[in-house]
């Protein structure tokens, strides 16, 4: 895989900033869980949005869990794959390359909003006053991404392109903001023509945070449905740990339980994910990513191969 040596180099500098090991033992080997998320937004600290989870997952172990602070999906996959981490927050897409470059993980469970809502989708915006009203006029403009390992912010985002007869890597001016959050605020300030980037982001999360006003951005595109990111673990953690962390995803780690548990105040305090309107997670297999291999396949995304 691309980049492996700066991925590798990176989670040994996040993991010593966060405070963590640099043993290259595992959990297995001691009371540490080292848990690390792929960066939905990059203008944030993401450890203060996961303390109730990781309060959780302490709560359930007994293991102290160390926050493995990311601002690169691919740092992440090769944590995984590297055996440097333990547990991991993935896109649906960072998941399935996880998977095709070695890493021997199991998904536990999805993020589901309340309700049970278990996807959701890729918008493509343009700012309010653009001349842009769909995505077969992205040709030839400034196109902000979000990272070629994400799934809403760059996999669909190609296959649409694709569908509207746009090479997403020659037909556009492509720019990898990093984030989704500076996916959308490219376009928000102008910087990019268009962008990409997942639902929520441009729906309330950065309109609640007060960094956009609603419809400075407007939506020209819509994916299709997109199965919601999974946690997924090891597969050689310790099995009365993996059942603990199983346990812990698939029926402790909803908002109503976080409170039961005395770990948050109130539903509207308790934090699943950086995304607030994620009520919790359900449980999830291998097969439910399919479709994000299918579009894989079907835009030929060489990431998506073996290294």
């Amino acid at each position: 895989m691309k980049r492996t040596l700066t991925a590798l180099a990176m989670i040994g500098t996040l993991a010593a900033a966060a405070g963590c090991s640099s043993a290259s033992g595992s959990a297995g080997d001691g009371d540490v869980i080292r848990f690390a998320v792929v960066p939905a937004e990059q203008n944030i600290d993401p450890t203060a949005e996961y303390k109730d989870i990781i309060a959780l997952v302490e709560k359930n172990t007994g293991k102290k869990v160390e926050f493995v602070r990311s601002t690169d999906y691919n740092a992440v996959i090769e944590g995984m794959v590297s055996g440097k981490l333990d547990l991991a927050e993935f896109g649906p897409l960072s998941y399935v390359l996880a998977k095709s470059n070695g890493a021997k993980i199991t998904p536990i469970a999805s993020m589901v909003e309340k309700g049970g809502k278990p996807t959701y989708q890729s918008y493509g915006i343009v700012p309010a006053n653009s001349k842009i009203t769909d995505i077969n006029r992205f040709k030839g403009a400034k196109v902000c991404f979000v990272d070629p390992g994400s799934t809403s912010g760059y996999l669909f985002p190609s296959q649409g392109l694709m569908s509207a007869g746009i090479d997403p890597k020659t037909g556009v001016q492509p720019i990898m903001a990093g984030g989704h959050d500076n996916s959308v605020l490219s376009v928000a300030d102008g910087k990019c023509e268009a962008g990409f980037a997942e639902n929520a982001m441009v729906d309330h999360i950065l309109i609640d945070k007060g960094k956009i006003k609603a419809g400075q951005v407007k939506v020209v595109w819509k994916s299709a449905a997109i199965p919601m990111s999974p946690v997924a673990m090891r597969d050689d953690l310790p099995a009365d740990l993996k059942s603990k962390l199983t346990q812990t995803f698939t029926k402790d780690a909803t908002k109503d339980r976080l409170v039961q548990l005395g770990i948050c105040k109130d539903a509207d305090s308790c934090r699943v994910t950086a995304d607030s309107s994620v009520w919790g997670f359900e449980a999830v297999t291998d097969a439910t990513f399919d479709p994000v291999r299918e579009v894989c396949t079907a835009t030929h995304n060489e990431q998506c191969s073996k290294a």
